[in-house]
């Protein structure tokens, strides 16, 4: 059973974020930020990324002004989460260090995958070893570079 992205290590950022109904996503879906800066679930071919959503869309909070909102958690930099790998996909496809993406399988847009073609579709990597407690999961880092929250580029908040 897929547990979404969840928060490991590091210091953590939390805003509230405006959604739509339409946009819909389960907490620890992988989120960005619309062109009308609403919150809506990271898609493959995004070149940046805000960070992980902390309750389902669906179940959104009216927050004065904001309207139906999201809690989203930015990465700063060293943060850490743990992700699910699908079935199917073995361990010794990755190692540490190696830039990867997340891929949907469901409503869940957080599986590990291999690095895409593209290094901007690449917003992780492997920081750690496979939990196998419960599920198949492993510990990654992000890409500091692509993120929505605090990079350079013209998305910057």
């Amino acid at each position: 059973m897929p547990l979404g992205l969840t928060l490991a290590r590091g210091d953590w950022e939390s805003r509230w974020f405006a959604t739509t109904s339409s946009a819909t996503f389960p907490k620890g879906a992988l989120v960005n930020l619309s062109t009308t800066h609403l919150l809506v679930e990271w898609a493959s071919d995004d070149s940046s990324f805000l960070g992980i959503a902390l309750s389902h869309s669906t179940a959104s909070t009216p927050i004065g002004g904001l309207g139906n909102s999201v809690q989203v958690a930015i990465p700063a930099p060293n943060c850490t989460a743990f992700a699910d790998l699908g079935t199917g996909f073995t361990t010794s496809l990755l190692s540490i260090g190696q830039r990867v993406t997340f891929e949907k399988d469901g409503n869940y847009n957080s599986f590990v995958t291999r690095g895409a073609a593209s290094r901007f579709s690449n917003v992780a990597h492997v920081a750690g070893p496979i939990q196998t407690s419960y599920a198949s999961r492993i510990e990654v880092g992000f890409v500091t570079e692509l993120l929505t929250f605090y990079s350079s580029s013209s998305l910057t908040l």
